[in-house]
């Protein structure tokens, strides 16, 4: 049985359709069944012995980055452990974020070390520290995304799926500065097939970052979505900061090199919103 932790994100929504076409048993625990920032909850959580775990279920930074909101997260991991067996976990495949890497470190591979730059990166950082004090190593998998975009995110964090649907509402693409900032963007699907792979792998563990490893400045984005569109490239417009543009890249890591990964160009990934509705 995969039990996965997080019901109403579009990551969980995916592993939905695509663990089932692989007829995959799962069971999804959302928070309208229970409320993981509460120590006591009305219905206890079960699991199953021998079962694999994916939690993702997190308050991302679009619904708040401050002190009360990192408390909320790390009460989340500490209750959903303190309720379970944790003898009965096979693996438990943690979904952290690229977060916990400082924004200074340009050049990104495994072995860089954690130096998170605000409370989010943090949060995580800190239940994966929980987290490995509590689960056999032997047993642990720690994921680090990096921005992931596809239809039906519902964060609208800033890149594509922004750009996205500020195009669908009418409006301008706005970029900070002059869009020379340079992000990884993740395909959601590879990321899910990713997570697949893993729950096939029962001698996987250990902690690795999941990106496309093909890194580009945000007005390149911008002007890909637009083509992809046939819209303007005027329909651009730039946010002054004054902050100097900060560029990240992901070299060599270990889970493109142990899963085989190839990962989908954004060219493809966003022909996803000309054939699907969000």
């Amino acid at each position: 049985m995969i039990y996965v932790i997080g019901k109403n994100g579009f990551v969980a929504k995916r592993i939905n359709k695509y663990f089932k076409n692989k007829e995959k048993k799962l069971k999804f625990i959302g928070s309208n069944e229970i409320d993981l920032t509460k120590e006591k909850f009305k219905k206890k959580i079960i699991i199953k012995p021998r079962s694999t775990i994916i939690f993702l279920s997190a308050i991302t930074p679009d619904k708040g980055k401050d002190l009360i909101t990192f408390q909320k997260n790390i009460s989340m991991i500490i209750n959903f452990l303190s309720q379970i067996k944790t003898e009965n976990i096979s693996k438990l495949i943690y979904v952290s974020s690229d977060a916990v890497y400082s924004l200074k470190d340009q050049k990104i591979s495994d072995n860089t070390p954690t130096n998170p730059d605000d409370l989010y990166g943090l949060m995580h950082l800190t239940r994966e520290q929980i987290i490995k004090k509590l689960i056999d190593k032997k047993k642990l998998v720690i994921l680090r995304p990096t921005i992931m975009y596809g239809v039906g995110d519902t964060h609208g964090s800033y890149g594509p799926n922004r750009f996205i649907n500020q195009l669908k509402q009418n409006q301008k693409v706005k970029l900070f500065g002059k869009g020379e900032d340079i992000r990884d963007h993740l395909f959601v699907q590879d990321f899910v097939k990713i997570l697949y792979s893993i729950c096939l792998k029962k001698k996987m563990y250990g902690e690795f970052i999941a990106a496309s490893q093909k890194s580009l400045k945000f007005i390149d984005v911008a002007k890909k979505i637009l083509s992809h569109y046939k819209k303007p490239q005027n329909l651009i417009e730039f946010i002054k900061v004054n902050n100097k543009p900060s560029k990240r890249y992901f070299l060599k890591l270990k889970l493109n090199k142990i899963l085989n990964i190839k990962t989908t160009k954004i060219k493809d990934g966003l022909k996803e919103y000309l054939v699907k509705k969000s």
